[in-house]
């Protein structure tokens, strides 16, 4: 029979929140300036889909 030993880990490391914050910020940013400078909204296949999609037309 094997004796195993778990050490209790407390002291998780995190990432700094300043670091945190500024790579958030520079993420949003950058989305911002891309639309408001370029008009680009990304790809078409990104984003919010129609929650609704008709996959077949309706019989009227």
């Amino acid at each position: 029979m094997a004796a195993t030993t778990f050490t209790l880990v407390t002291t998780v490391p995190r990432p700094h929140r300043l670091a945190t914050a500024v790579r958030a910020i520079r993420a949003f940013g950058g989305a911002a300036a891309a639309v408001a400078l370029l008009g680009d909204y990304g790809p078409p296949g990104a984003g919010v889909r129609n929650p609704r999609p008709e996959y077949a037309p309706r019989p009227d």
